[in-house]
């Protein structure tokens, strides 16, 4: 991919996947049962991301603990993993399909970004960690150093609560389009 379109696309990640977001909605025939199936897949891809908060300290030093000891970029896995619920729940494979697209465009135009500055900021202790932490799926089992631990500090420091805002209102409006609208 070009590297100023990979940068547009990585700069401008939230604001593409909301008009993504918006187009799931549109297009979405979501049941309540489609509803309680992609439930526990949020609440999973949350809880990635809630552990990665807990840990991440962005910019100041390359955290290798925790979520990050088994995979590189563990808020963007949450992210992905909350995103298929919201697919699932939408009751068309042809949504489902085109969330896992536009996430592979979105999302890893927006990983190629954060690596090449994450080399350039770490140098070698970023290329080592590369070498024996996988990109996006997690390691089985994994060593951790213990020099960070998960502070729920963090976790509000990155306001992770603007994701479970987004998440309760879009589950407010799945609830609402599928006795309202469907």
């Amino acid at each position: 991919m070009l590297k100023s379109v990979r940068h547009f696309v990585g700069y401008h990640r939230i604001i593409l996947s909301g008009m993504v977001g918006i187009l799931l909605y549109v297009f979405a025939k979501p049941t309540v049962w489609t509803i309680i199936a992609g439930c526990p897949i949020i609440l999973i891809g949350e809880g990635i991301r809630i552990w990665s908060s807990g840990y991440i300290t962005k910019n100041q030093m390359l955290v290798q603990d925790g979520p990050y000891a088994f995979i590189r970029h563990p808020l963007y896995l949450g992210t992905f993993v909350i995103g298929l619920g919201f697919a699932i729940m939408g009751a068309k494979i042809s949504l489902i399909v085109l969330y896992l697209i536009a996430f592979t465009i979105i999302y890893f135009s927006t990983i190629a970004e954060e690596e090449e500055s994450l080399r350039h900021r770490f140098g070698h202790e970023f290329s080592e960690y590369a070498q024996q932490v996988p990109l996006f799926v997690p390691l089985p089992a994994a060593a951790m150093s213990g020099q960070t631990k998960f502070q729920w500090q963090r976790v509000m420091g990155h306001r992770e609560y603007k994701t479970w805002l987004a998440i309760g209102i879009f589950l407010i409006l799945m609830f609402f389009k599928s006795y309202y609208v469907s």
